[in-house]
């Protein structure tokens, strides 16, 4: 991603949509960080496969699930884990090799492990069942985890799409029980605290289509397990409400939520958005066109027409027909008012509609107008109290203020897909884990002190802001400036300095004194190889 930061209190293919995680990214471009990843390689076996059966039974009936460890060199034990929880996968296909290539983005689970941590992937043993039964999953799994290790030492916890609900929920549920835990962070990546969104038009079409394609039948079926009723912003119903509204599931998961508190008090809570925080749609406006399906001769008759959802509306979503002479005339024509445009916002965005057009028809040709629509909208993903779809992101000067979250990270320029790693948000990611951490086992494995890196101030800045950074020891220190695309603007500090804190100042120009241009900026610090960074923002 290339994600501005605000810090405050210092694929599966074919039809599968709901997926939790990515299809492998693109080899990221170089970058500042480019080095400090570990290139892709095979699948390596896990050290060790935890089954997992919850104590906590929810509606009567127990979760189970699998959690595979992987160690760091030198470690024969858990020592400094970090644990991931898996969402939703629509067949429950995935496990170890599918789940490690997902994560392995950017390299990140690997250089996790060169950095001294464990990696525990939590992979449920059905994902699409209630969001509850899969959270007390998590809470077992990070009990035995805990209780493996170090009574001193704590666990990182990164939940990506729906499995950053699931560890939401768990963690909140741990400390509204009085149940201690160890968890000293909580990453949500790109999860829809709010919804989630397949347009309402697309799942008429797998329903309307379910009597003639196996495929569309079996998505119509995946689009009414519990999970996916629970996290959908609308759900489609025969007949259609209007205004359309999510399935009675949805509500009471908040419900739940809310009795519990909402969000966990004790870990740092990190909220990582693919959805673009400059208000970016998806390419095209409320209620365009999304799908066009037509074939006709003397026997058949087919049409199945998808539209976005409008903004307000009223406007046709779906119109079907499918028409066999003497033996069928089945006709839906689906229209909504009171819409939002959940299909064209910022968000992170699903290959939808080109997996449909990608789909050979037995009559005819299935057209996408338009590549993708938002998944999970960038206000759900960083739960912003607004019910604006297209809320200012970047422009929101206090935006940790209006989150539940105490940093937050988001996309800087267009939407990305659903939960894609990009360099920097491998860094930022890899940063936000490393934050707190005691008690790493031996010194061979603990990665090396790094710089601490105070926020700019001020932040964001029309002149001038001053970056402040701490020493843990003597050393070789680079303090430079990149732009969000990792190019170099301005070297700040290099060569070798002491131990302590040190002030740095930046005036907004670049290495050849020339003021840059208003956005966002990363500042980068390192010591003998080991760095962090932070963003700034530039005004006009």
């Amino acid at each position: 991603m290339s994600l501005p930061h605000r810090a405050l209190a210092a694929c599966r293919p074919g039809l599968v949509l709901l997926v939790a995680l990515a299809c492998a990214a693109a080899p990221a471009a170089a970058g500042p960080w480019s080095a400090d990843f570990i290139a892709a390689g095979p699948v390596p076996s896990p050290d060790d496969t935890l089954e997992i059966t919850a104590s906590v039974p929810y509606l009567g009936q127990a979760g189970t699930g699998r959690g595979y460890v992987y160690l760091a060199p030198g470690h024969a034990q858990l020592t400094n884990p970090v644990i991931a929880v898996e969402g939703f996968d629509i067949d429950n296909s995935m496990d170890w090799d599918e789940l490690y290539t997902l994560l392995n983005q950017e390299g990140v689970v690997e250089s996790l492990r060169t950095r001294g941590y464990d990696a525990v992937v939590l992979d449920f043993t059905d994902a699409t069942d209630y969001i509850q039964r899969n959270t007390f999953v998590f809470t077992e799994l990070l009990q035995q985890v805990e209780g493996a290790i170090d009574p001193g030492a704590t666990v990182a916890v990164v939940g990506a799409s729906m499995g950053g609900l699931a560890a939401r929920y768990g963690l909140a549920w741990l400390e509204s029980n009085a149940i201690p835990h160890r968890a000293r962070t909580f990453i949500s990546y790109d999860a829809p605290h709010a919804g989630a969104n397949i347009p309402l038009g697309l799942q008429h079409w797998t329903d309307f289509f379910a009597g003639q394609s196996a495929d569309a039948a079996y998505f119509r079926d995946r689009l009414n397990r519990p999970a996916a009723r629970q996290m959908l912003a609308y759900h489609f119903e025969i007949p259609q409400p209007s205004p359309p509204a999510a399935d009675p599931l949805f509500a009471e998961l908040q419900a739940d939520f809310a009795a519990v508190g909402g969000y966990p008090v004790l870990p740092r809570r990190v909220a990582f958005a693919n959805g673009s925080g400059a208000r970016l749609d998806q390419g095209y406006a409320a209620g365009a066109q999304l799908i066009d399906y037509g074939f006709n001769n003397i026997l058949v008759l087919i049409v199945g027409d998808v539209w976005a959802v409008p903004d307000g509306g009223p406007a046709t979503v779906f119109n079907g027909r499918i028409r066999i002479l003497l033996v069928q005339d089945t006709q839906r024509a689906v229209a909504v008012t009171g819409t939002r445009p959940y299909d064209s916002a910022p968000g992170g965005w699903r290959a939808s509609m080109t997996q449909l057009d990608t789909t050979q028809a037995p009559y005819g040709d299935i057209v996408a107008l338009h590549a993708n629509h938002c998944f999970v909208p960038t206000v759900s993903a960083l739960d912003l109290s607004t019910n604006d779809l297209f809320y200012d992101v970047a422009g929101d000067p206090d935006l940790v203020a209006h989150t539940p979250f105490d940093a937050v990270y988001y996309a800087a320029g267009d939407n990305e897909e659903h939960v894609h790693i990009s360099p920097a948000g491998a860094v930022a990611l890899l940063a936000e884990i490393d934050r707190g951490v005691t008690a790493i086992g031996p010194a061979r494995s603990r990665p090396p002190a790094g710089p601490m890196l105070s926020p700019a101030a001020p932040n964001p800045f029309a002149a001038e802001t001053r970056i402040a950074f701490t020493l843990p020891r003597d050393g070789e220190v680079d303090l430079r400036v990149f732009d969000v695309a990792g190019r170099e603007v301005a070297s700040l500090r290099h060569g070798r300095m002491g131990a302590g804190t040190h002030v740095a100042a930046w005036d907004g120009r670049d290495a050849d004194g020339r003021p840059t241009s208003a956005g966002v900026y990363l500042v980068r610090c390192a010591l003998d190889g080991a760095a962090t960074t932070n963003r700034v923002v530039r005004l006009p």
